[in-house]
């Protein structure tokens, strides 16, 4: 009788221990997994720091934001997405590696018609809830009238409507596939702001 209750009590013992076991091994499994992500960030995320409020609030000025290279290598870019893109002409908005880029968040998809109307994005005659939105919009550019987008066309705008410079500005218009370089992640600095970008 003593041999099995002080197995009860061994196993007992083992039960307790077993979780600090496993939080310690997944405390290690994490921290490996962070140092490796900060090793491979050069390949795997441009540092991007924004030099306009055209995506204020979500990006302010002189944030500094991670750009995943890789997020579109099995989905596709989705509406709401911020996406850092070439622009060939006009100003830029940010400055990285990629000097000729703007942060633009995805409005349109391919197929889709966009229209904008007093103040209001239209999608296929629907009008579109943009809770990320600020500044008044008084230009609808080259969406004043209904545009539909190829197959492989995007449109993108800036959250800070009053900031022009996207799709809606025919120097930019509809974004290809082709163009663009990645998503905006995750916000690097300021420090006290570090978190995914939304």
């Amino acid at each position: 009788m003593a041999r099995a209750s002080r197995k009860q009590e061994y196993g007992a013992e083992k039960k307790k221990k077993l979780p600090a076991r496993v939080f310690f091994g997944m405390i290690a499994v994490l921290a490996i997994l962070a140092l490796s992500l900060f090793a491979l960030s050069p390949f795997l995320l441009d540092q991007v720091k924004a030099e306009s409020g055209a995506m204020s609030p979500a990006i302010g000025i002189t944030d500094t934001v991670g750009v995943n290279h890789f997020s579109y290598l099995l989905f596709p870019p989705a509406r709401g997405d911020i996406i850092l893109f070439r622009a060939s002409r006009g100003e830029s908005g940010a400055s990285s590696r990629n000097q000729s880029a703007s942060l633009r968040r995805i409005i349109g998809l391919p197929g889709e018609t966009v229209q904008i109307m007093d103040g209001t994005v239209y999608i296929n005659g629907y009008p579109l809830e943009e809770p990320y939105r600020s500044g008044e919009m008084t230009y609808g550019g080259t969406a004043a009238s209904a545009l539909t987008l190829s197959s492989d066309e995007y449109f993108v705008m800036a959250d800070n409507r009053s900031n022009n410079f996207d799709s809606r500005d025919s120097t930019v218009g509809p974004v290809s596939g082709s163009e663009i370089i990645g998503k905006a992640w995750i916000r690097l600095k300021p420090y006290e702001h570090f978190g995914l970008v939304s």
